[in-house]
């Protein structure tokens, strides 16, 4: 057995989340090399029922969102989850498409304030800061997470629909009515 499977065991026996730092620790090796295994171990689990979820500094093992129907039907849970609202579509939109954007290069594009919808967006860990832009203020720079392509069903933003084709099929429509 190699790393990644003790990477892996310690995963799921670690309950919510493990340090990336402390696995670095205990294996003794950079935290560069742990993040890359845990990057290779995070592509080898996309299309399992269980994933990885690297979050700034911590790792843990999550279901595949795209299994969550099933998962809530076997467990019978009453609660169905939220669905998005247009303000948050809108948002991810912008920051899908434009990432790593700032929250005033999104409130630009949308016109109105959107602290409320990103935070809402963290909340649930469709979006997360990924650094600071270097300009006055240093704002943090937003860009959607794994989480939130798994819920499309892709694995990279590359795979989302091209903007520029989609803009000419909608005004393309939009001129034949």
């Amino acid at each position: 057995m190699g790393i990644k499977e003790h990477i892996e065991s310690i995963l799921l026996l670690g309950g919510d989340e493990i340090k990336i730092r402390d696995l670095s620790k205990f294996f003794s090796i950079t935290v560069e090399k742990i993040l890359d295994l845990l990057e290779e171990l995070k592509k080898e689990r996309f299309n399992t029922g269980v994933n990885l979820e690297i979050d700034q500094e911590v790792v843990r093992l999550i279901t595949n969102p795209r299994c969550g129907e099933i998962v809530n039907m076997y467990f019978k849970q009453d609660i169905k989850p939220k669905k998005l609202s247009n303000a948050g579509l809108e948002t991810l939109s912008i920051i899908a498409y434009r990432q790593p954007v700032t929250k005033s290069e999104i409130e630009a594009v949308r016109g109105v304030s959107t602290d409320r919808v990103i935070q809402t967006l963290e909340e649930r860990k469709f979006v997360c800061v990924c650094g600071k832009k270097e300009s006055i203020g240093k704002p943090n720079l937003y860009e959607v997470t794994d989480k939130f392509l798994g819920y499309l069903g892709i694995s990279t933003v590359d795979e989302l629909p091209q903007y520029e084709i989609m803009k000419e099929k909608l005004n393309g429509t939009n001129e034949n009515k």
